[in-house]
């Protein structure tokens, strides 16, 4: 993860270490797909409470839990696909600037 600096590196002290986006992005991923199967889709097991009426009135109670549990699932998700972005924005601009640092260095190589 990116870490706090004693002022070095980037900006407000902050430096981001490559691998560590990664990673998280990976264990992001995979524990949304660990919780997202922990619990049938359509929400766990409804209990049966004795009346038809309590029952009904639970049973949707029971699908919105398993409504939200997809729904929490789905945002682990996104915040992977979210920390894969911003390494892949972090890579660009690195190449880019390591690119104009080339050609700063070497002006006969400028296209």
């Amino acid at each position: 993860m990116p870490y706090v600096t004693d002022g070095g590196g980037g900006g407000d002290g902050f430096q981001v270490v490559m691998s560590d986006l990664l990673d998280a992005s990976a264990t992001f991923r995979s524990e949304a797909a660990t919780y997202k199967a922990i619990m049938p889709t359509d929400g766990p097991a409804c209990p049966d409470g004795g009346d038809g009426a309590f029952n009904q009135s639970l049973q949707v109670v029971v699908q919105m839990i398993g409504a939200l549990h997809l729904q929490a699932a789905g945002v682990m998700e996104v915040d992977a696909a979210k920390l894969k972005q911003a390494h892949d924005n972090y890579a660009h601009t690195e190449e880019s600037i390591t690119q104009l640092c080339n050609q700063i260095s070497s002006p006969l190589k400028i296209n």
